[in-house]
């Protein structure tokens, strides 16, 4: 089924398509059609999609990054930028010297 607001005569009659915002995970670019997204969907653009394992940040520029949920919604904007980062970091062993 198509959706009626983007049929093929309202493009020719000069309507556009609607445009795709462009945003960056892990340095990678993406481009989704979505104004607003949850971070579980944003886990689900790349492929493989971000796994459980680690965490997803949105960058903010001159303020501390900003760790997104699975249920915090995001609203988007062009240039956006996400990176993903272990969820837990194993320190290793501690050796101690006699």
């Amino acid at each position: 089924m198509t959706d009626p607001a983007n049929s093929p005569s309202d493009l020719r009659a000069g309507a556009k398509p609607p445009k795709g915002v462009h945003i960056q995970i892990d340095r990678a670019p993406y481009e989704v059609q979505e104004q607003a997204m949850t971070g579980a969907q944003i886990r689900q653009v790349p492929a493989p999609p971000i796994g459980p394992e680690r965490d997803l940040f949105e960058v903010v520029p001159g303020a501390p990054d900003r760790k997104i949920s699975d249920v915090d919604v995001v609203q988007l904007h062009n240039g956006q930028r996400f990176f993903t980062a272990p969820g837990q970091i194993n320190p290793g062993l501690l050796l101690t010297v006699p």
